[in-house]
């Protein structure tokens, strides 16, 4: 797996990722870094495309280039990751590949995803502190937006992991809070990871690589991304 280029977006540094001539994970899958799968439009705005080339279906990664660490990390969405395809995830998390430590850290992996995983009948959406096989590390929930825009969030101390969800774009909270919450879930289990190497990362992907259920291309665009670091 390599990346194919870079791209600036929301103040950072991006590679894309790129695994066309073999399959790669998540899933594991085709990840293309061509211009058809990821892009910058001329809003600013980040396109994370899932394509169908010749018979094979690519899947969009970004990551950033830098380690950010502790903050609080938020994802802008203009669209409908909550009407995904049953097979199609849109991943927002961290993830560490490199540390000599990171397997015994579950790659300081901290996830909010949309995806039913199949299952077209499942919850659309989880916050996840891996591993995610601790039923204590994993929380399912139900997203319904209203219109296209929506706010997800995730707050990373050493002590607790503290997602939200929001309808509408808010860098600050919106009030009364409960007419925009979508979900909130606090963690303060054992697997809080330390900060080390790990990357913020967006990806668009196919479950076990196989195709979407409804045989159609997806597209999901991300506004902005803010990163609010930690105060000492």
């Amino acid at each position: 797996m390599t990346h194919g280029r870079t791209l600036n977006w929301s103040g950072y540094t991006w590679n894309v990722k790129d695994s066309s001539s073999s399959k790669w994970g998540p899933g594991p899958n085709y990840f293309s870094s061509s211009n058809e799968n990821v892009w910058v439009d001329n809003e600013g705005r980040l396109h994370l495309k899932i394509t169908k080339r010749k018979g094979k279906w690519y899947c969009a990664e970004v990551y950033n280039i830098q380690t950010l660490g502790y903050g609080t990390y938020r994802f802008f969405i203009d669209g409908r990751p909550d009407k995904l395809d049953p097979n199609i995830t849109l991943g927002l998390f961290t993830y560490d590949s490199i540390s000599a430590d990171a397997a015994t850290n579950n790659n300081r992996e901290i996830d909010i995803e949309f995806a039913k995983w199949g299952n077209s009948n499942a919850l659309n959406s989880q916050y996840v502190v891996q591993p995610y096989t601790k039923s204590s590390n994993i929380e399912r929930f139900q997203t319904s937006l209203n219109g296209y825009r929506s706010t997800h969030t995730f707050k990373w101390t050493s002590s607790e992991i503290k997602f939200m969800s929001l309808h509408g774009h808010y860098s600050t909270l919106p009030s009364p809070l409960e007419w925009y919450l979508i979900k909130e879930w606090s963690y303060n289990g054992e697997d809080i990871p330390n900060t080390n190497n790990e990357k913020v990362r967006l990806n668009l992907w196919l479950m076990g690589g196989g195709a979407p259920l409804n045989q159609h291309e997806a597209e999901i665009i991300i506004t902005k991304f803010e990163f609010i670091p930690m105060e000492n």
